[in-house]
């Protein structure tokens, strides 16, 4: 994942590469953690072929490839046609936003307090199996931080 990485890294010093817009400020064009892998790009044919072409490389390379059952591509802002042409040249299906990734739900926009019920439900599942036992006011702030650190680390 290395090499994918720093592959990747390279589309900085391509002149055709457009970043997304949220991720120009500080160059990013992927994110991954463990087995998953997220990418993004500007929405043209040039942008995303050449995020191609680098994850092609690393195929190349490794002989690992991504499930194309497993992955999806998500379109913000980008024009139908557009959005068939990029489809057909990367092969993926569609995803639909919001989605939810690690427990979070990932959006274009700022996510509905409806969208962040099931991970409050977590919480506050955790949080209310030791209602029950007899904590002072300290120990069930550091309860609270415990379970919000173990949410959020995971």
């Amino acid at each position: 994942m290395v090499y994918l990485s720093r592959n990747l890294s390279e589309l900085r010093d391509e002149k055709q590469f457009k970043y997304h817009p949220k991720c120009s400020k500080m160059n990013i064009t992927h994110l991954s953690f463990e087995d998953d892998l997220l990418i993004f790009a500007k929405g043209d044919l040039t942008s995303v072929g050449l995020l191609h072409r680098k994850f092609g490389n690393f195929t190349d390379a490794s002989g690992l490839q991504a499930n194309k059952s497993k992955s999806a591509i998500y379109f913000g802002g980008v024009p139908d046609p557009l959005k068939y042409d990029i489809q057909q040249l990367l092969g993926y299906g569609q995803g639909e936003l919001p989605f939810s990734y690690l427990g979070i739900p990932l959006a274009t926009r700022k996510v509905k307090m409806v969208e962040w019920k099931p991970s409050i439900s977590k919480i506050t599942a955790r949080v209310a199996s030791w209602v029950a036992k007899k904590l002072s006011y300290a120990g069930r702030v550091q309860l609270v931080k415990s379970v919000l650190f173990g949410v959020q680390s995971y």
